[in-house]
């Protein structure tokens, strides 16, 4: 959850938003993991997997657009 929520930091986007890219769950998904609830490693994979495939750009490739 961690990796998702600095993923998120690093668009300005909410975690929900992530998940809901990436893993095609609602954001109410975010909620239940949030209280306990788990996440089966499909998931885990599937959203790892588009934070991978879509990295955040760096502060010198921003500066330099």
């Amino acid at each position: 959850m961690k990796q998702i929520e600095v993923y998120a930091a690093s668009f300005g986007i909410q975690p929900t938003t992530v998940i809901q890219r990436g893993g095609g769950m609602s954001g109410s998904k975010w909620a239940a993991w949030l209280n306990g609830a788990s996440c089966s490693m499909r998931t885990a994979d599937k959203i790892r997997q588009y934070m991978a495939d879509n990295p955040p750009k760096n502060r010198n490739q921003n500066e330099a657009a």
